[in-house]
C-alpha cells in the first residue's frame, strides 16, 4: 500500500480507499496481468532459469548464516578498492551519514531503492536543503504524486497512462498526450537530462553485492542508474546487508535470477561497480576520478537485519 509503518487503522483506511478507487484498480489490473504473462514466457522459454533460481536460493540462505562475517569482508574489500564503507546499524544512522556526505544545497539523484524508501532518505535530504529527484520513471511518478511506491519494482504499477499523463503535466509542467506513452517517456527523459548533468551526487541502491571484491552489481532496463552512477563526482551506495554473498559470481547470478522472475530477461543493463572511476594511463600511475565518480561511499544498511539473520529459518 502507499502507507509505511501507521496504526491499524491508518492501514485499514488506506485499504478502503484503494478498493474504492477504480483507476487504481485498473491500472493494477493491467499491469499485473502483463506481468504474469512475461514472467510466464520467460521461465517456459529458459528453464535453466529454474536451476538457476534453485543455486541462489542454497546461496542466499548460506550468506544468512554468515552474515556477520561477510559484512566484515565486504567492509575489507571496499577499502581495498578505493571506495569509503560505512555501517549504519539504523536507519537513522544511514540517514545521519548519507546527509554530512551530502551536505546541502546539492542537486541530487536518485534511483529506484526500496532501502532509501524504508529509511526516508529522499525526505530527510529534501529537509536539510537539497533538491532531490528519482530517476526511474515510476519512481518518479509516485514522487511527484506524493504517494508511497505500490511495488519494489515497478513502484507505478498501479498507474494508468490517463493518471501517469495528468501528473507530468500538473507537476512538471510539461504538456502530454496521455495516447502517447513514448511521447511521455521522451519528455520525462528531456526533463531529467538537465538534473544529471547538473547533479553533485548520485543515490543508488544495489541488487547484490560481493563481500570478496566489494562489487555492487545493478541491474535495470531504463539506463538511468548508470547515469546516476557515473556522472555526478560523488556516488553513494545504500546497500542493505542482507544483499551481500560471498563471491562476485554469486551476486551476478542473484540479481538475473531477480530479473528473470520480475519480468525482465534479458535486463537491458548490467552494471558492475568495484570502487571510484581511475586511470592509470600515464606512466601506469592510478588516479581516482576520470570519467566517473571520484569518490564512492558505501552505506551496508543494518536496521534490524543482523538480528533477524541470528533467528533459525
Amino acid at each position: 500500500m502507499w502507507l509505511v509503518g501507521g496504526s491499524l487503522d491508518d492501514v485499514i483506511k488506506e485499504v478502503s480507499r484503494a478498493l474504492g478507487d477504480k483507476d487504481f484498480q485498473e491500472g493494477l489490473m493491467k499491469s499485473g496481468l502483463n506481468n504474469q504473462r512475461k514472467v510466464a514466457e520467460i521461465l517456459s522459454s529458459h528453464p535453466e532459469i529454474l536451476e538457476a533460481a534453485k543455486r541462489v536460493t542454497e546461496v542466499k540462505r548460506e550468506s544468512v548464516r554468515r552474515l556477520g562475517e561477510l559484512v566484515e569482508r565486504a567492509v575489507e574489500s571496499l577499502r581495498r578498492v578505493g571506495a569509503n564503507p560505512y555501517y549504519a546499524e539504523t536507519a537513522e544512522d544511514a540517514r545521519e551519514i548519507v546527509g554530512k556526505i551530502v551536505g546541502s544545497g546539492s542537486i541530487v539523484v536518485m534511483s529506484k531503492s526500496m532501502a532509501a524508501e524504508e529509511i526516508g532518505l529522499r525526505e530527510h535530504l529534501e529537509s536539510m536543503g537539497n533538491e532531490v529527484w528519482e530517476t526511474d520513471l515510476g519512481q518518479l511518478l509516485v514522487m511527484l504524486e506524493g504517494v508511497k511506491p505500490m511495488h519494489n519494482v515497478a513502484p507505478a504499477v498501479h498507474m494508468t497512462r490517463e493518471r501517469a499523463a495528468r501528473i507530468i503535466r500538473e507537476k512538471l509542467g510539461i504538456e502530454v498526450d496521455e495516447r502517447d506513452v513514448e511521447g511521455m517517456v521522451a519528455a520525462v527523459r528531456e526533463f531529467l537530462r538537465e538534473k544529471f548533468f547538473k547533479a553533485r551526487v548520485g543515490i543508488t541502491g544495489a541488487n547484490s553485492m560481493s563481500a570478496d571484491t566489494g562489487t555492487i552489481v545493478l541491474v535495470e532496463n531504463e539506463g538511468n542508474i548508470r547515469l546516476v552512477s557515473s556522472l555526478p563526482p560523488v556516488h553513494v551506495a545504500l546497500v542493505p546487508i542482507d544483499k551481500i554473498v560471498p563471491s562476485v559470481w554469486d551476486a551476478v547470478n542473484v540479481a538475473l535470477v531477480q530479473a528473470a522472475f520480475a519480468g525482465f530477461w534479458m535486463p537491458v543493463y548490467i552494471s558492475l561497480i568495484t570502487g571510484p572511476s581511475a586511470t592509470g594511463d600515464i606512466e601506469q600511475i592510478k588516479v581516482l576520478g576520470a570519467h566517473g565518480p571520484r569518490e564512492v561511499h558505501v552505506v551496508l544498511l543494518d536496521n534490524g537485519r543482523m538480528k533477524a539473520a541470528s533467528h533459525p529459518f
